[in-house]
């Protein structure tokens, strides 16, 4: 099972938002909402600078960095909801679990730091891991690499439009993880289900030690043995 960090593993959408309309602001750039969901979202600093803000002088990219890393290592990092307890479900029933984001080494200490779940991964893909960011899909190959599984057996927990994009085109069923507004559009993507947080996942047991993940009413994700 393969997790997205910010908007799945972290509840960071406001921050995020917050900093994007800062930078904007001493820019001069309106953004709007699906220059939010399209390109800020799930992607990059690098990726969203070359999309939104391709006026800007490497200074002014430099500057927009040095911004972005000030503002993300002064927050106060929230598991979503309910997350902790699945992983740790996943973890002792020895399910794989990888962390796949976008988001540099140097935040995923600080949050593994602050909410003290690092151990409950079996491996880690990072922005320096990877060439391109989401939508591209090498991120989760990469992931499923690391945990030594084909895609075709992954399961992929997402928040973003290019992160459906990247897990969908590496071959892995997804789950979006969004509020009511941007399920429709997270499974216009490609992603089987949306659920709003984790509170009601859990893992059951079936026969002959098969695992399955139970996402909602009627609707379960067999893991092995079925």
């Amino acid at each position: 099972v393969l997790f997205d960090m910010d908007g799945v593993v972290i509840d960071t959408q406001l921050a995020v938002t917050e900093l994007w309309e800062r930078v904007a602001a001493q820019y001069q750039v309106e953004l709007t909402q699906a220059d939010f969901d399209t390109h800020i979202y799930g992607c990059p600093c690098a990726q969203t600078l070359d999309a939104l803000f391709p006026h800007l002088s490497e200074d002014e990219r430099a500057a927009v960095f040095a911004e972005e890393y000030a503002y993300e290592t002064s927050l106060t990092y929230t598991p979503m909801s309910g997350v902790g307890d699945f992983l740790r479900a996943l973890h002792e029933n020895g399910v794989p679990t990888a962390l796949v984001t976008s988001g540099e080494r140097w935040k995923v200490a600080e949050v593994m730091r602050q909410i003290g779940i690092g151990n409950l991964f079996n491996a880690y893909v990072t922005a320096e891991d990877i060439p391109r960011g989401k939508p591209d899909p090498a991120c989760y190959v990469l992931g499923a690499e690391r945990l030594g599984v084909s895609t075709d057996r992954c399961i992929v927990f997402e928040d973003s439009i290019s992160g459906v994009q990247a897990a969908i085109a590496a071959g892995m069923q997804c789950v979006g993880v969004r509020p009511t507004r941007m399920a429709s559009a997270l499974l216009a993507e490609g992603a089987s289900w949306v659920i709003p947080h984790f509170e009601s996942v859990r893992l059951e047991h079936g026969e002959n030690s098969a695992l399955a993940v139970h996402l909602m009413p009627d609707v379960t994700l067999w893991l092995n043995g079925h």
